[in-house]
């Protein structure tokens, strides 16, 4: 079927396919919206299609990346799905990007309420949430309360507002985590029934039409200080209220059939709001703020905040719903290594002994030979999978689906691909680079060239260079007369701790450029991926 959409056939070619990471992981490129082409036409509106040649394209994406002009290349977005070990995923969280600003409120339902017959509605501001899921110890308070989570967990079994994305109608879920990413460009969205809410542009909410974020939905975009967006009608769902449609709560035969399957109870659901859409009014930029995000239970990942329907920005398998395959991530020979001397974060580059890696494989086959019996035989006794799962290991694999822009995917890459990274989660990095390779050419290639070879120079590396080098009467660069070469202590003396020094030395090395390239033979069907997950679903139960 033809499209209008802009594609590459490079990208065309794998999507849907699975490439393997590790030795249960894979990341599959589910989808993609824009191209190289998309960045130009955000940039230099003016232009249309057909009229630039590949050269111009080129030329203005590296300008836009050499200078860190970042915005045009938020009009791009990619989808993947992916599968990792838990430790890795809790890695890969603190690259969220989909955020909600401060003083954002999240709507809970008291309990209390709810069971005399009737809703109550409790607000909490996102970032009072984070402050509450740290760890603090109440030594003024007796027993439990002294527990440094006992905060946390009570925000957990708070009943948090989400919407039944089958029946619109309004449910209750819990949090499962949130975050907090620092200060961010954000909008806020104003609607014609006076609701509003700050968010970074591609945070997701509930369109007319399905999930989409504010930047693809509505072209949203910061120019000169100011929000710009593409003008027209755009809907999204906010808290409805069970008065505006009476008729539908005192029909129960209405109730039993729009209710059956939606997972709560008939009483639950006639005390419960719709979802009902109201028009965004307008747009404003409201600059730097600080922004926070929440992971939800599913089966829906979203929550009402502000009294709009929002979603956090990662939908995770959820082992409370579905039944965990049991598939668990042991490390080659080659990389299980001891603890660095120098790095408290890393290990050493040689392999450890070979013995002690004999040694560590029983010990793992061991534990999780006795966490997977204890949750087989928790499934085959019916006990919740909430309860079954809770002392499954680290090293299980879990999976999600990942929505990105190419701004925040690059920043992304940019530290998962370092040397410095952690080996397993650099070698997904690796393979999405692979395949961002294939849907926008030019930008990944700017990438290289200024951030993965690039580097930033601060005052002091740039007075030892000036005094190295001048500029040559060509218009190039010459060594300076009598320049010679500068010590490291008066490379110290120019302000530089030692430590900078030894960067500094590192930054002007020669560097080798990746090129990320993914050998097609490994690509896996859906079919084949899928097969291998039932299989280790305990019992193969569906």
């Amino acid at each position: 079927m033809e499209t209008r959409r802009p594609t590459t056939p490079e990208a065309e070619e794998i999507l849907g396919l699975y490439y393997p990471v590790l030795d249960h992981g894979f990341v599959s490129l589910v989808d993609y919206m824009g191209s190289d082409e998309s960045i130009e036409h955000a940039a230099r509106v003016s232009y249309g299609y057909g009229t630039r040649r590949r050269s111009a394209t080129r030329g203005l994406i590296r300008y836009l990346r050499r200078h860190l002009h970042t915005t045009p290349s938020e009009m791009v977005e990619l989808k993947f799905h992916c599968a990792m070990p838990m430790f890795v995923a809790r890695q890969w969280v603190r690259h969220r990007t989909a955020c909600l600003a401060e003083g954002t409120e999240v709507f809970f339902d008291l309990p209390g309420a709810e069971a005399r017959g009737r809703r109550q509605l409790y607000k909490l501001p996102i970032e009072e949430i984070w402050r509450r899921f740290q760890p603090t110890r109440n030594r003024t308070r007796p027993d439990k309360q002294r527990n440094p989570f006992f905060r946390r967990d009570r925000v957990r079994r708070m009943k948090l507002r989400q919407v039944n994305e089958d029946t619109l109608a309004f449910q209750h879920t819990r949090i499962v985590d949130v975050y907090r990413h620092g200060p961010k460009p954000v909008f806020r969205m104003v609607l014609e029934d006076g609701k509003s809410i700050e968010a970074t542009a591609d945070h997701r909410f509930m369109f007319a039409d399905g999930w989409n974020t504010l930047g693809a939905a509505a072209r949203l975009r910061e120019i000169g200080g100011r929000a710009a967006w593409q003008l027209g009608d755009h809907f999204v769902y906010v808290n409805g209220a069970a008065e505006e449609r009476p008729a539908f709560y005192r029909d129960p035969i209405w109730l039993q059939r729009e209710y059956r399957g939606s997972g709560q109870s008939l009483a639950t659901a006639s005390r419960l709001d719709h979802a009902k859409l109201v028009r965004i009014k307008h747009f404003e930029f409201v600059g730097e703020r600080e922004t926070y995000d929440l992971e939800v239970e599913g089966p829906y990942h979203n929550f009402v905040a502000n009294g709009i329907v929002t979603h956090n920005s990662i939908n995770e398998y959820s082992g409370r719903y579905s039944l965990m395959p049991l598939l668990f991530y042991s490390p080659d020979r080659e990389n299980f290594s001891l603890q660095s001397t120098s790095n408290n974060q890393g290990r050493e580059e040689d392999a450890a002994p070979k013995g002690l890696y004999r040694d560590a494989i029983r010990q793992w086959e061991d534990v999780r030979k006795s966490a997977s019996q204890a949750y087989g035989w928790m499934v085959e006794q019916d006990i919740a999978r909430e309860l079954a799962r809770i002392d499954l290991p680290l090293s299980t694999y879990t999976q999600w689906y990942w929505k990105i822009d190419l701004h925040n995917l690059l920043h992304f890459l940019t530290l998962r691909v370092d040397d410095h990274a952690q080996w397993e989660i650099q070698e997904f990095g690796r393979v999405m680079a692979g395949m961002l390779k294939r849907v926008a050419p030019m930008s990944f290639e700017a990438w290289i060239d200024y951030q993965v070879c690039g580097d930033k120079l601060s005052r002091m590396e740039l007075e030892a260079l000036a005094t190295l080098l001048a500029p040559g009467e060509d218009g190039g660069l010459e060594v300076r007369q009598g320049g010679g070469s500068l010590s490291f202590e008066e490379l110290r003396g120019m302000g530089m701790a030692p430590r900078e020094v030894r960067e500094l030395v590192g930054k002007i090395r020669r560097r080798t450029a990746p090129d990320f390239d993914l050998d097609l033979a490994r690509f896996r069907s859906a079919e084949d991926v899928a097969a291998e997950m039932h299989e280790a679903v305990p019992g193969n139960f569906e």
